[in-house]
């Protein structure tokens, strides 16, 4: 578990901590404050500069261009916007630390020449790409997953999609010797249907699925049974959707597309889906209450501290709402003669580090109607 967490020349933070970390972390600030951010830089440290994780964090963004390659046209990530003055050049780079209970973590990004490694020559084997050759060196412990990634250099420095489902990329996380921390980051649109499927395939039969069935009860207490279906029965686009699962209400027969029970439901199946599949690892959840009435929203964090003990997972969640926070102060007084895992951190622009509440120091804000937003 992570205790704390220093960033350097990531995104807008030039030098950045966070220390006291909890089990459970919420992150409130204004908008622009860099909460988000933090996420991301968890995300890349977990998963040991996985090229996938780069990728979908410059794409949650937008960070892509469309280019002209060999008379066709493809995406390419924008990867100067994770580096501090977004306009990197040769030796530019950003790095991530943290400590926790076990071997403290680490890793760095630095743009360099291109180096005519094996594993480059195997891709180049695969592709023609005759631009001038520039490379994300990565470095780190525990051994990051890839030591570096080819960089194109045609009017920004970019990551291919090719790259990254390719064969050999494949290969190396298949035979990494420390696998990346299980990992799952929830955006402000949740998950699609198709990763939902892949992780209800995982729990569909054991112990989790009935704590998935609490957490959807905290909507409709009626609800009975939740199933996936195949996409043949609602269109092969349901996949990407919400079509594909169906909800079985107490004394009724009728299917009825989990779609229909509004955003809230899909919301709190994606994160309690989602914390199954990081055990002894972590959760990333962007702006949590999204969807959520603020009568629920008490509940919700009483599963997730529920699941987070349970199966061993830090949880790291932003809100901009005053109802999550207070209804996260009472979960803190339910369990505050047990030993504190709740902590509560403000993201402030200028401030060079968060500005920390304990378990307690929720408490007594709480108590006292003090704004910790």
């Amino acid at each position: 578990m992570l205790t704390s967490l220093h960033i350097e020349g990531f995104r807008q933070f030039r030098n950045y901590d966070l220390a006291g970390l909890g089990r459970l972390n919420l992150l409130v600030g204004t908008n622009n404050s860099g909460k988000t951010t933090i996420l991301e830089a968890i995300d890349l440290l977990t998963s040991r500069g996985d090229p996938e994780v780069i990728w979908q964090s410059l794409s949650r963004r937008g960070e892509r261009i469309r280019v002209k390659r060999d008379g066709r046209s493809e995406l390419q990530a924008d990867v100067g916007h994770l580096f501090y003055d977004h306009e990197p050049t040769l030796g530019s780079h950003f790095a991530l630390s943290a400590e926790n209970q076990e071997p403290g973590r680490y890793i760095s990004f630095e743009i360099g020449e291109w180096s005519s490694s094996e594993q480059m020559q195997i891709e180049l084997m695969q592709d023609s790409l005759t631009l001038p050759r520039l490379e994300l060196k990565i470095k780190g412990n525990p051994t990051p997953l890839v030591t570096g990634i080819q960089l194109t250099d045609d009017g920004s420095i970019g990551i291919r999609s090719v790259q990254i489902d390719s064969p050999i990329r494949q290969r190396i996380r298949r035979e990494a010797n420390f696998p990346a921390t299980p990992t799952q980051f929830i955006t402000t649109q949740s998950l699609s249907g198709t990763e939902l499927i892949r992780m209800w395939d995982q729990i569909t039969l054991t112990p989790n699925e009935n704590l998935v069935l609490a957490a959807l009860r905290i909507l409709d207490p009626k609800l009975y049974r939740i199933s996936a279906q195949s996409s043949d029965t609602y269109g092969s686009s349901a996949s990407q959707s919400r079509g594909n699962f169906v909800i079985i209400r107490e004394g009724e027969d009728k299917r009825i597309p989990i779609g229909s029970m509004g955003d809230g439901m899909w919301r709190i199946l994606a994160m309690v889906i989602a914390i199954t599949q990081c055990k002894d690892g972590v959760l990333l959840v962007d702006e949590i209450d999204t969807g959520l009435h603020h009568t629920v929203m008490y509940d919700m964090w009483k599963v997730l501290y529920s699941a987070s003990q349970l199966l061993n997972v830090q949880v790291f969640a932003t809100t901009h709402s005053y109802d999550c926070v207070a209804s996260l102060a009472k979960v803190c007084m339910e369990n505050a003669g047990e030993e504190e895992q709740i902590a509560l951190h403000r993201i402030e622009n200028g401030n060079p580090a968060s500005v920390a509440y304990t378990q307690q120091q929720l408490i007594a804000a709480a108590d006292m109607g003090f704004e910790v937003r």
